[in-house]
């Protein structure tokens, strides 16, 4: 494979990956966490070796993603990808990560608790009959030279894009939101599907750059959070 998505990452992961791709701050919680692109790229392989080797799913497959904008998040979005999966924000699919309450139509259903997404649900019982995704991920293999890309530049990426498409597209939503190479953004919004991980994930990635992801917060506050974290954007 030579442009997709998930190319966008390796890149970054090869020129990059000691300096911090995702910085979350919880303003409700007091969280804040942050994973370089090397402790990020080993969340997307233990995902990977969930799908590809426990779940036996590949190109020709769906994913549904119904998760907030969160750093937890960015592991099964990245994974789906490079185990060759369509990506959705909802509707019928093969596996389907989401929150509690979510309405996951999937035989393989997993779940993040974001107040606690280094641990998962831990004693605590996993609603809804799915899977705690932190409990199923900890026993695979996170070596990011482990993951092999599965899916061709022309299989399908999401909404009808192919990953080559997909690609070029966060290429031009880059430009189009004026981002310059290695900028930092500041994101607020939600995630409601593809638009909103183009512009939060792939856009900055295609620059070379990295996110900063706020969750509540005044305007005061995020004010505060651009200064601190040099950010060169904001959306919101």
């Amino acid at each position: 494979m030579t442009d997709s998505p998930e190319q966008l990452f390796a890149e970054r992961l090869r020129r990059d990956p000691s300096r911090p791709f995702v910085t979350y701050y919880d303003e409700d919680t007091g969280e804040r966490s942050e994973l370089s692109a090397r402790s990020l790229a080993n969340w997307v392989a233990k995902t990977h070796h969930l799908l590809v080797d426990e779940l036996s799913l590949g190109p020709g497959d769906a994913a549904v993603l119904a998760l907030p904008m969160h750093w937890i998040g960015l592991g099964p979005l990245l994974a789906c990808l490079t185990a060759g999966l369509s990506l959705a924000a909802h509707g019928p699919a093969d596996v389907a990560f989401g929150v509690p309450g979510a309405s996951l139509d999937a035989p393989d259903r997993f779940l993040v608790a974001p107040g606690s997404a280094r641990t998962g649900f831990g004693a605590a019982p996993v609603p809804d009959g799915a899977v705690d995704y932190v409990a199923a991920v900890r026993p695979h293999e996170d070596s990011w030279a482990s993951v092999r890309f599965a899916a061709a530049d022309g299989d399908p990426c999401w909404d009808g894009s192919s990953r080559a498409q997909a690609a070029a597209r966060a290429r031009e939503r880059a430009a189009e939101l004026g981002l310059a190479g290695g900028a930092r953004v500041l994101c607020t919004r939600g995630w409601g599907g593809p638009a909103d991980w183009l512009d939060t994930v792939f856009a900055p990635l295609a620059v070379g750059g990295s996110v900063v992801y706020v969750h509540g917060g005044s305007p005061q506050v995020l004010a505060r959070r651009a200064e601190q974290e040099r950010v060169t954007a904001q959306l919101s």
